[in-house]
């Protein structure tokens, strides 16, 4: 299929509500389609933040590391999910590592590209904090559902967001097991027991990675 630079940038919520022209020309500002091969770091605490991401193909993994060097996964990125969105206003370095989890395309907006822009479309301004607000309510509920839920609760609440985001009650887990597990911060062999039980309660059907929300 054919790339359309156009359709990348208008799929991005922070460009929702924008006009064709203005579409038109963040597509002709962006750089489209780098392919970056898995297991690429993208970016780590040392890298500029001078950039926003728009996953085109692929996956990628957004984490941190602990004392011991642990990661704990954030959040991941498929096609169509935009990343380090405060690229567009802030300088300064990144939090985070990010890193492809299979071989990803990527197309990007430069922060001295969208600065000039922004004078022209302020609209752009307005998006972007929706989208920040989401992604920050996002990691709160997260982060309460890590403190507050047991294990199984857990594992359940994040099946169940995944079915109600796809409006489907039978879906392919979009993770690998082992990336689910340190996303709900727990290790795979409790999340393996995680899922006996859920099986055993009657509230889930697997079949490898398809999940069935009973």
């Amino acid at each position: 299929m054919t790339h359309s630079a156009f359709k990348c940038v208008q799929g991005a919520p922070i460009f929702r509500g924008l006009s064709e022209d203005d579409l038109a020309t963040l597509a002709k500002i962006s750089i489209h389609q780098q392919l970056f091969r898995q297991g690429t770091v993208l970016y780590d605490p040392t890298t500029p933040l001078d950039r926003m991401m728009i996953i085109d193909q692929g996956r990628v993994k957004v984490y941190q590391l602990n004392e011991n060097g642990k990661e704990k996964i954030l959040y991941m990125l498929r096609p169509g999910n935009i990343d380090s969105e405060a690229a567009l206003f802030s300088q300064r370095q990144h939090f985070n590592y990010a890193e492809t989890v299979e071989d990803t395309r990527i197309c990007s907006i430069s922060n001295q590209d969208f600065q000039t822009l922004l004078h022209q479309v302020p609209t752009l301004a307005f998006n972007l904090i929706n989208v920040l607000g989401e992604r920050l309510t996002a990691l709160e509920t997260m982060s309460a559902q890590t403190s507050n839920l047991e294990a199984k609760d857990r594992l359940l609440t994040y099946l169940q967001q995944i079915g109600q985001q796809q409006n489907q009650t039978i879906f392919k887990l979009p993770v690998k097991k082992r990336e689910l597990a340190s996303f709900l911060g727990i290790t795979p062999e409790t999340l393996s027991r995680q899922f006996k039980l859920l099986i055993t309660a009657d509230l889930i059907k697997v079949d490898g990675r398809q999940i069935t929300l009973l």
